[in-house]
């Protein structure tokens, strides 16, 4: 349905992470906001830190309450997909 990366960028790192149908579906639910609509007319930045930080808690990273986690991210990027052949 969609295909993005998320790469995120923290002071000693940077590592990217594709949005899977379980950070979609928690994203909905967190919002109450179908996710085409919020990168369409309704896109925060706090939006895309929090996709951010659920993909890197559903990678089985420990990671920090979402609070605790917005101090060390310097940057999020959205990360064009390469085409397959």
């Amino acid at each position: 349905m969609i295909s993005l990366t998320l790469r995120v960028v923290t002071a000693d790192s940077e590592r990217d992470y594709r949005l899977t149908p379980a950070v979609v579906v928690a994203f909905e639910r967190q919002f109450g906001l179908g996710i085409g609509k919020a990168f369409s007319a309704e896109q925060k930045a706090e939006h895309v830190y929090w996709l951010a930080w659920k993909c890197i808690q559903q990678s089985g990273s420990v990671v920090k309450p979402f609070e605790g986690w917005l101090e060390s991210v310097v940057d999020v990027q959205m990360v064009e997909e390469k085409t397959r052949p």
